[in-house]
């Protein structure tokens, strides 16, 4: 029982810590903590702006995901070295998905210059308050709570295994679905 248990925590929030994180930002969503990263005027995204730690699992896969849906789109991460190739893990499992992270180097933030337009969209809600401080005319959100079911932390899959790797990819996927329903301006 307890080797299922784990093998569920692992695959559905990478690891012990994730599934507190979860329940936690799930819970603060729930009593309205997070009703800032909500409020989007949707009219005005024309370009959707991915943002992670290292921009080399998580916002890659959702910049390429989001530029196969025709739309607008742009990664960097917070702590990048501004110079990496995708994770080999996070482009093995991409590809099995149709998307080609093979021409991604990360970006910094010191890389990435702000346009009006853009919507920087953070994966866990540390990146959201990061954001809010650099973001210049930009408006802010976290990925997650678009997606079905909504979840307002997506945890680095780096290092978690392919199973944690798929369910975040799924959480991206379905976000990124909602939001192309979301920002009619941002298409190509």
């Amino acid at each position: 029982m307890l080797v299922q248990l784990e093998r569920y925590i692992a695959r559905r929030y990478g690891r012990k810590a994730g599934v507190h994180r979860h329940f936690l930002y799930w819970a603060v969503s729930r009593a309205g903590g997070m009703n800032e990263y909500k409020n989007v005027s949707w009219a005005g995204v024309k370009r959707l702006v991915f943002v992670c730690a290292g921009n080399i699992c998580r916002s890659p896969y959702a910049e390429f995901k989001a530029r196969s849906l025709g739309l607008q789109a742009a990664s960097f991460g917070l702590q990048s070295d501004g110079r990496s190739p995708a994770h080999p893990d996070a482009a093995r499992i991409a590809a099995r998905r149709g998307v080609d992270l093979d021409p991604h180097r990360s970006r910094s933030h010191t890389m990435w210059t702000p346009q009006p337009g853009d919507l920087l969209i953070g994966m866990e809600p540390k990146h959201g308050r990061a954001l809010r401080a650099i973001r210049g005319p930009c408006e802010v959100t976290l990925l997650g709570l678009w997606s079905t079911p909504p979840r307002p932390y997506i945890q680095d899959p780096n290092g978690l295994g392919d199973e944690y790797f798929a369910t975040c990819f799924d959480c991206i996927d379905s976000a990124i679905e909602r939001l192309a329903s979301l920002c009619p301006n941002a298409f190509s």
